[in-house]
């Protein structure tokens, strides 16, 4: 009876396991969203530089929708500082801002990516232990029934 006791708690245990590795699983991909939007907004700061006075460039407004637009301000970018704050920034200055963030993103993401490993670890060590104890209970068994 005991080994059963023990199964029921590995098999709650999965489930906790199972639920921390989908939170795990859902924060990664967040991480990875930010972190791409963050080099797609470093690339775009770095990229209007090197515009002319009358190029037009293709603004995107969300949903995968853009307009045509001229940058009449190529020096500075207005960057979200937090809090909802807004301050007007040089681009070289908003580029390091935005590369600082890629590198919180990415530090945060090892150190989630490192979780969700210890996590499934501990899982496969407990289907391992599950795995045993059934094995043992087979073998018990059939030693009753070949008696």
């Amino acid at each position: 009876m005991a080994e059963r006791e023990e199964l029921a708690r590995i098999a709650y245990e999965m489930q906790v396991y199972r639920e921390q590795a989908q939170v795990l699983q859902q924060q990664l991909a967040n991480l990875q969203l930010n972190y791409a939007s963050l080099q797609s907004a470093i690339q775009t700061l770095e990229s209007i530089g090197k515009l002319t006075d009358k190029e037009e460039v293709l603004l995107p407004i969300g949903s995968g929708a853009y307009v045509k637009a001229i940058i009449r301000e190529r020096e500075v970018a207005l960057i979200d500082i937090g809090a909802g704050v807004i301050a007007e920034k040089p681009i070289p200055e908003a580029v390091k801002l935005l590369n600082s963030r890629a590198e919180e993103s990415e530090a945060m993401r090892k150190k989630i990516q490192k979780s969700f490993e210890e996590v499934s670890g501990k899982m496969a060590e407990l289907e391992e232990t599950a795995n045993r104890i059934v094995g043992e209970m087979r073998k018990a068994k059939g030693e009753k029934e070949s008696v």
